[in-house]
């Protein structure tokens, strides 16, 4: 394989996006990042393909938070509240719970608007990284085709 110029090109622009990234303060403290990664990782967890939080989606919603202080209290008190539940049916914090007990917690919250916050804010972190695109969705890009069927349902046909 060779190198080419392109690839230098993104490699550098990758690096310094990077840089930018790990000098940019967190809005979320680190245990509340902890907390918010055991989260998104119930919502959408490892399989075959990587979770949220392998895909980044605690920093996509900590610079979320960044530009919407009003939406980042609304999680503080929604994780308050989720985690004073945690301690009174289990004994421990939301993160120690084993993933059923977690899941216990958060199915009849599905329509509390923390819960749906959260999972929208999750769901949209997951499908715009990379992961989410090319190795859950299988998006490669724009790709050239030699050529193109168009569609091939029988009523759209003629």
């Amino acid at each position: 394989m060779q190198f080419t110029r392109r690839d230098a090109l993104v490699t550098i622009a990758a690096l310094a996006v990077g840089s930018t990234a790990e000098a940019q303060t967190s809005f979320l403290t680190q245990p509340e990042l902890d907390w918010l990664k055991a989260l998104v990782d119930i919502i959408i967890p490892r399989t075959d393909t990587p979770g949220a939080s392998d895909a980044g989606v605690p920093l996509f919603i900590d610079r979320r938070f960044a530009s919407d202080p009003q939406l980042a209290e609304s999680f503080r008190s929604g994780m308050k509240a989720l985690d004073a539940d945690a301690q009174a049916r289990f004994g421990a914090a939301f993160p120690a719970l084993s993933a059923q007990q977690q899941i216990m917690l958060l199915t009849p919250r599905q329509q509390d608007s923390f819960f749906r916050i959260i999972k929208g804010l999750t769901v949209d972190g997951y499908y715009t990284s990379e992961a989410g695109l090319t190795q859950e969705l299988g998006w490669h890009g724009n790709t050239f085709l030699t050529e193109f069927h168009g569609c091939t349902h029988p009523e759209h046909q003629g």
